[in-house]
């Protein structure tokens, strides 16, 4: 059996279609396993989400499954791992096959883009001309997430709930967190696997969740307190040299 082709920078055909989001998750990732999925329970816990212990993986990445003119299926995606792909661009395009064989005994499902909220089919024709135009931008600046946003000119995923609890709106988003539509009808495997009954208890806000007064007013204290800070060393040191 012939080995599965790479993934490459190089746009490998005319977009036709978007099959939709695929979702994977690496049941051999030793960083996932220790640091992406717990960190992504607790972002489901501080958005009040309920977590079923018994539940499948939680997903730690995401791509755009689509089709190319010549009927080929393709991921187009935002992956590191490189200098290329941390300075200069992180956009790749991965061969289906390529991209399930990284499950390593997880899991991968693709669900219509169209079952995320405000996206509709004229916001999907209108990415795949982007994907057939638009370049990438350095894994730095843009994760899989944001990669998606950008094509898609619209949120997808919460923005980090941990961030939302400190009033920071910064647009890291969660794979393990699409913003889907209440009423989103799905495969019932891709159900399962996404655990589509939690999502559905996510608010419509940036974080998935409505944080509080204080916590929206959180980096104006914080802000205050490194500005006071400041400001009380300088005087300080001003008062001791004058002495």
């Amino acid at each position: 059996m012939s080995e599965n082709r790479p993934s490459t920078h190089h746009r490998p055909g005319r977009v036709r279609e978007i099959k939709g989001i695929v979702f994977q998750s690496d049941g051999q990732s030793g960083v996932g396993a220790w640091v992406i999925r717990p960190v992504e329970s607790v972002n489901r816990r501080v958005a009040g989400v309920r977590l079923d212990p018994h539940g499948p993986s939680l997903a730690m990445h995401a791509g755009i499954h689509v089709s190319l003119e010549n009927g080929e299926e393709w991921v187009a995606e935002q992956l590191h791992g490189t200098i290329q792909n941390y300075l200069r661009t992180g956009f790749n395009w991965t061969p289906i096959e390529t991209f399930r064989a990284r499950d390593r005994g997880g899991w991968d499902v693709t669900i219509p883009a169209t079952a995320f909220r405000r996206i509709d089919e004229e916001q999907v024709a209108k990415t795949v001309e982007r994907l057939n135009t638009l370049g990438g931008h350095p894994f730095l600046r843009e994760d899989c997430t944001a990669f998606m946003e950008h094509m898609f000119s619209h949120q997808l995923f919460a923005h980090v709930p941990i961030l939302g609890l400190l009033g920071i709106n910064v647009p890291i988003g969660d794979p393990a967190m699409p913003l889907l539509r209440p009423g989103a009808q799905l495969d019932p495997e891709a159900a399962r696997l996404l655990r589509l009954s939690e999502l559905q208890q996510l608010k419509d806000t940036p974080w998935g969740f409505e944080p509080s007064a204080i916590s929206r007013a959180a980096p104006r204290f914080l802000a205050a307190g490194i500005i006071g800070t400041t400001v009380g060393c300088l005087v300080a040191k001003r008062s001791y040299r004058a002495t």
